[in-house]
């Protein structure tokens, strides 16, 4: 693996959680593609007058270690494989201090034409670049509560009602979200589900009684893995709504599915599915539902829902 991206968990790219937020790292990752790139011989991928970008059309995410305000993070990464169009990346985030694993990624980017997403062949020069970048894949990073290939494709405004999904959140994709070629960036993907998710009762009614004021425990939802799987890429002043349901419960965890979609034309503009768990915030650490929490959640989950 080469060295791709070194920084720092900024205080201001922490949540109410007390760490990073998840968007931050989606955000990094995306320089440490640029970096990427540019090795492989690519260019400025990310250039608002380059001929040719990168579209994400997988990203699987593990959270794996807390990174807390001032935490010093570098990513390390390399290109697991290529098509003609696609190539998969892998990148690996640490604490610089520590050498632990912050968090990890699985990525899948196509090679497409700025305006248009396009897909077209990779330069000539791109082949012999990439062998020099190429490694084997990590177990660490591998999927472990999400199926790799698990995706219904059925996601609309009409399928959510009819599943009766939750409404978690809603809004206008605005400048701050864009990137150089008019389409919001890959990290929005993250902070829009983030900063909803405090709104999802099937899914976190412990949460929920916290901020209802019938818990002493300070408890927020963390989340440990994700699989994002963008179908449309929305531009500045589109809106969005986001329907949640929940997949299955397990005594540790719970698998949640987003439709992120389109309300003027109700098509989906991504999809995903998350891991998550609620979080002691004074403990810090995951908690178990205790049996009452445990009914709620079995009544809640929707049979069949998938990204």
């Amino acid at each position: 693996m080469v060295e791709l991206w070194r920084g720092n968990a900024n205080a201001w790219e922490c949540d109410e959680l007390g760490h990073m937020n998840v968007q931050f790292y989606l955000a990094k990752a995306s320089e440490a593609v640029g970096n990427l790139a540019a090795m492989a011989g690519l260019g400025n991928v990310f250039r608002s007058d380059n001929y040719a970008t990168l579209l994400a059309r997988s990203l699987h995410i593990k959270f794996l270690a807390e990174a807390h305000p001032g935490a010093p993070l570098m990513i390390e990464g390399g290109i697991t494989g290529h098509t003609d169009t696609l190539m998969h990346a892998e990148l690996i985030m640490r604490h610089g201090g520590s050498g632990r694993v912050a968090a990890t990624f699985q990525l899948v980017l196509e090679h497409v034409s700025p305006s248009e997403g396009r897909a077209f062949s990779w330069p000539d020069r791109f082949a012999a670049a990439a062998d020099t970048l190429k490694i084997e894949k990590d177990p660490t990073a591998a999927p472990r509560g999400i199926e790799e290939y698990d995706s219904a494709g059925n996601a609309s405004l009409a399928r959510a009602d009819q599943m009766g999904l939750e409404q978690i959140g809603m809004g206008r994709f605005t400048g701050q979200d864009i990137g150089p070629f008019g389409r919001i960036r890959a990290d929005v993907f993250l902070g829009r589900v983030s900063n909803s998710v405090v709104n999802f009762i099937g899914a976190f009614p412990e949460e929920v009684a916290f901020h209802k004021g019938e818990l002493d425990n300070r408890i927020g939802s963390a989340l440990l893995e994700t699989r994002i799987l963008p179908r449309r890429w929305p531009r500045e002043g589109d809106g969005y709504v986001i329907r949640s349901g929940l997949k299955s419960v397990s005594p540790k965890v719970r698998n949640l599915v987003h439709w992120v979609l389109d309300p003027a034309t109700g098509k989906p503009w991504w999809t995903m599915e998350g891991v998550a768990a609620p979080m002691d915030l004074d403990a810090r650490k995951l908690v178990e539902p205790n049996a009452h929490f445990r009914a709620m959640l079995e009544a809640a989950v929707v049979k069949g829902i998938r990204a």
